[in-house]
């Protein structure tokens, strides 16, 4: 009893330990760029490179066995052979990354939490309906539910979110859950397929920041949030919640995540003195209702059929 006990307190202080370092990237991004000199492509840039940097230390810190060939593959160094899957989800990676650093420009830090996170379980959930179909009555309410919540908080009027911001975010949105998606296609460990993917976008990080130069500022605390970004919220966080994941149900996990933007608008509002609208509470409150709903409707479908 008391090593299950153990093992249960373990896991929840992980799990919540992961999903600060998730809120923690909106945070970082937008303190960065509203508070010091960093331009968005650098802050990209650096945040994906010390990502990468930190995922391989730790990939070689905590080694999988695999045959040679794969031990070879999951290096990364072996990047013209590597599978599809992982040059999409590097791109994905980038597009994800780069789109959230400039959407942080015009958005707070809850604010634009709240759309990153709608965005990705939209995508997931239309990948999910396009794979396997059969969508139940109860996920469909939970999609129109959250659909509904995110259309109020972008509409014209008072404390709406800038435009472009939410455009930005958007696509982020879209481009994580599609990077999530990918994820679940290639058959290695996940931190090996993240050091990977890291690794490969760096190959759409170096064009991206040489052709951003003229525009490019760096101070030195913006780069030093960018690598507190990339290699602790982002690279950590990753690894931590990818052991997570196998401790809970995934509905159990997915409900989890609904904090996060939770998580966001609390820092912003205590470390960026970010306001709390009450636009924001009514649609977080209706996105993540909607978004629950269709987690449980997911799980009863699950249960139905076992």
């Amino acid at each position: 009893m008391k090593i299950s006990t153990r093992v249960e307190v373990k896991s929840i202080v992980m799990a919540v330990l992961a999903l600060l370092f998730f809120a923690a990237n909106s945070v970082l991004c937008r303190m960065a760029l509203a508070n010091t000199n960093i331009d968005p492509a650098s802050f990209t840039s650096i945040r994906l490179a010390s990502g990468a940097g930190m995922l391989f230390f730790l990939s070689f810190l905590f080694p999988v066995k695999q045959s040679k060939k794969e031990d070879s593959e999951a290096t990364g160094f072996n990047f013209i052979h590597q599978p599809i899957e992982h040059w999409l989800a590097a791109a994905m990676l980038f597009l994800y990354a780069a789109s959230f650093s400039f959407a942080y420009m015009y958005l707070d830090a809850g604010m634009g939490a709240l759309i990153l996170f709608a965005f990705v379980q939209l995508t997931m959930f239309a990948y999910s309906q396009h794979k396997e179909g059969g969508a139940t009555g109860l996920e469909y309410i939970g999609a129109l539910t959250a659909i509904c919540g995110l259309g109020y908080l972008v509409s014209p009027g008072m404390d709406s979110p800038d435009m472009w911001g939410t455009i930005l975010m958007a696509i982020s949105g879209v481009a994580w859950g599609a990077y999530s998606v990918l994820g679940k296609e290639i058959k290695q460990p996940q931190l090996k397929a993240n050091c990977i993917n890291f690794r490969l976008s760096l190959f759409f990080v170096v064009p991206f920041f040489l052709m951003n130069i003229p525009m490019n500022t760096l101070s030195s605390e913006g780069i030093c949030l960018a690598i507190a970004s990339g290699a602790v919220a982002s690279a950590i966080g990753y690894a931590i919640w990818y052991w997570v994941v196998l401790q809970f149900k995934a509905t159990q996990a997915g409900v989890l995540q609904l904090t996060v933007p939770l998580i966001a608008a609390v820092g912003g509002y205590l470390l960026l003195d970010e306001a709390l609208t009450l636009r924001m509470l009514i649609a977080a409150s209706v996105i993540l209702l909607g978004i629950m709903v269709t987690f449980l409707g997911k799980q009863r479908k699950q249960t139905s059929v076992a």
